[in-house]
């Protein structure tokens, strides 16, 4: 496979995703790939942002119940935590996943998630290991910005009794500003390690270091389109996630007409038939919203999870004529159909075989 510019792995990732969502077309087969790229993104991060309440007015209860409401905030916040760590592992490992999903069109789960259990740990580990690079990287800033506000702050509360008297719009816009190149810095040197790096660690067990060094090589080889890659990724991901978010909404507003509509008439025809009218009301009530959750997973899971198999196949298309090993894997599971317009070229590769009872082992 030759090597793709950022541009021209464009049109073969559309194709890609198509091949692997649809292609032949088949409902349940679509909805759990769709989920498990949905799953392996929106998992891969830890949230810890649990839910915060004011607590000017908690001083004011009984004893007793500050006890009870503050063992309460403490369960939830464990829970949410190790909710948030299980969530983490699992889109860590179906990110490893998705790769091969999407380089060999092989659309069981059930073996590729035992392929990669040992792996997963390394990825794991890779994450928090540039979570701390950053956090020593960005420390001593965010320090001295804490301690500046903080004391231009006490300084002008002496002044004026009012600690947000000394806040300019040009000052918070500048703060703001900086802090968003930033994150966009270390979100784009994040996505290179995620789509250049991790499939070295996945295809051939690589080690972090050796994965990380093939991703220098190839920014010293080749640095103004790995930099246009980072700039179309970033550009394309915006420009589609908002796109496929609109398209979302649209289909769930559209789609509650029509049990809007027969709720409209379930609840003239019931509420003034007595109790029995009523709890067959409620029981409608529960059976549609439950019918439309699914269906709003189902919408969810179809635009999201098809944007972000396209972008793991922009990936994959930009990489492979970089990488011999991923680059044969695209071309054994295209199919055919694919190479019908070179009747000029050579046949295709044979076709990519699955394993069957066992993961296959990579050299």
């Amino acid at each position: 496979m030759r090597p793709l510019s950022a541009t021209e792995a464009i049109g073969p990732a559309f194709q890609r995703t198509k091949d692997v969502l649809a292609h032949p077309f088949k409902l349940r087969t679509f909805l759990k790939l769709a989920a498990v790229a949905f799953f392996a993104e929106m998992g891969g991060g830890i949230n810890f942002n649990f839910g915060r309440g004011t607590t000017n007015s908690l001083h004011q209860l009984p004893p007793a119940v500050l006890a009870f409401l503050v063992a309460s905030m403490v369960l939830i916040a464990f829970i949410s935590l190790v909710v948030g760590l299980v969530l983490f592992y699992i889109g860590s490992r179906l990110q490893l996943v998705l790769i091969e999903l999407v380089a060999t069109r092989y659309s069981q789960i059930g073996p590729l998630w035992r392929k990669y259990g040992t792996r997963t740990w390394r990825w794991i580990g890779l994450k928090f290991l540039f979570l701390l690079c950053v956090l020593i990287v960005l420390l001593p800033f965010i320090v001295a910005v804490f301690i500046y506000c903080i004391h231009h702050a006490l300084e002008i509360s002496t002044l004026t009794g009012n600690p947000f008297a000394g806040l300019h719009l040009a000052q918070i816009l500048l703060f703001g500003a900086v802090a968003f190149i930033v994150l966009l810095v270390i979100g784009a040197f994040f996505m290179l390690v995620r789509d250049l790096a991790l499939p070295s660690l996945a295809l051939e067990d690589l080690s972090i270091t050796n994965s990380l060094e093939r991703l220098r090589s190839m920014f010293v080889a080749e640095p103004g389109q790995v930099i246009l890659y980072v700039i179309l990724r970033l550009v394309l991901g915006i420009v589609f996630g908002i796109t496929a978010e609109i398209a979302a909404v649209i289909v769930l507003l559209v789609s509650l007409i029509p049990p809007g509509i027969i709720g409209v008439i379930l609840w003239f025809s019931l509420h003034k038939t007595g109790t029995v009218g009523i709890v067959l009301l409620v029981a409608c009530a529960i059976c549609g919203l439950l019918i439309y959750l699914c269906w709003a997973l189902c919408v969810v899971f179809s635009f999201m999870g098809s944007l972000l198999t396209f972008f793991q196949a922009y990936a994959l298309y930009f990489l492979g004529g970089r990488y011999p090993l991923l680059g044969d894997l695209l071309d054994r599971s295209t199919p055919q159909t694919a190479y019908a317009f070179a009747a000029n070229f050579p046949p295709p590769p044979p076709p990519y075989q699955p394993p069957q009872t066992e993961p296959p082992t990579a050299a």
